[in-house]
């Protein structure tokens, strides 16, 4: 009997233990969880204003909400606007200004938008009015990405994703016309 009550008590230890661990491991991952879901609230408040506030053409609006380091970039672009990477808080909002400066209208329909973490994705249809010279405009429909990244609660990264060959095509069409 008495070896049967040190089995019994050998395994309890045992199960003890397992359930000790169970329990930290339990208690760690509702912590990471907090977080998680702390950081993506962030993400989602601070991503969503800076959002707006880039299809209203609001630059000074965005620029409190930009991290002293935000890079922004439209690698899609690249070989239509010379789409280069732009790092700065100063820079970021100096190019906005003065590359935008054409831009009239910039109008979106929501496809889906993700927040995890610290990133914001927007999917969206633009519309933009676009100034081509004194007398035209031209309006163009793309489907674009925007991804924001939150560092702190500030837009550290911005990078923009588009189907230029929507913007090619519709250029050239209305030009001509």
């Amino acid at each position: 009997m008495r070896g049967l009550a040190k089995k019994i008590n050998k395994f309890l230890k045992k199960e003890i233990v397992i359930i000790t661990l169970l329990f930290f491991v339990s208690i760690m991952n509702a912590q990471d969880n907090n977080e998680f879901n702390k950081r993506t609230a962030l993400t989602n408040e601070v991503a969503t204003k800076y959002f707006k506030a880039y299809m209203g053409l609001q630059f000074d609006v965005m620029k409190p909400m930009m991290h002293e380091a935000i890079s922004f970039e439209d690698p899609t672009a690249k070989l239509i606007f010379d789409g280069k990477i732009i790092e700065g808080k100063q820079q970021v909002y100096e190019n906005f200004k003065v590359a935008y400066a054409s831009i009239l209208e910039m109008k979106q329909k929501s496809v889906r938008t993700i927040f995890s973490s610290d990133t914001g994705i927007f999917e969206i249809n633009l519309t933009w009015k676009l100034k081509v010279s004194e007398t035209k405009t031209i309006r163009i429909k793309m489907p674009l990405i925007v991804v924001l990244t939150i560092e702190n609660g500030k837009v550290v990264k911005h990078r923009d994703y588009g189907d230029y060959n929507y913007f090619v095509k519709q250029y050239n069409e209305q030009i001509k016309s």
